[in-house]
């Protein structure tokens, strides 16, 4: 396969897209000069299609925008619902927090924790002997 520089492979897709455009102009030139209708009848023709296809793009456009008014509107109700939700549940966090005060060190600012009832203490086994040194 040929591989060409990206410039040139620029160059020839904007020559080919030059050529269409020319070749389509060029195409509904002719086609307009060849059609059986005389001038008047030809522009009357396009007035009234293209008035058709401005109502009905105006139609999709418009039933398109009632829709996404209606996502929208959706959207920001199920936004206010989270939000009273959230505001509910801190408020509850807070009113629980307030209710079981936590026992505080105030010598250092420290939480201190509780020991558990149900649990036994555990022992800590501390080896203090200190085995002798082999001379070098």
């Amino acid at each position: 396969m040929l591989r060409m520089h990206k410039s040139q492979q620029n160059t020839n897709l904007s020559t080919i897209a030059v050529a269409a455009l020319v070749g389509g102009l060029a195409g509904a030139v002719v086609g307009l000069m060849i059609a059986p209708k005389s001038g008047k009848e030809l522009r009357q023709g396009l007035c009234k299609k293209s008035g058709n296809a401005r109502e009905r793009v105006g139609d999709v456009t418009s039933h398109r925008v009632g829709a996404l008014k209606q996502q929208g509107t959706d959207l920001v109700d199920k936004g206010k619902h989270l939000a009273e939700d959230l505001q509910s549940f801190i408020q509850e966090s807070l009113k629980i927090r307030k209710s079981s005060p936590i026992a505080l060190n105030t010598d250092n600012d420290i939480q201190v924790e509780e020991p558990l009832q149900d649990q036994p203490e555990m022992a800590l086994e501390v080896n203090t002997e200190i085995p002798p040194q082999e001379e070098e």
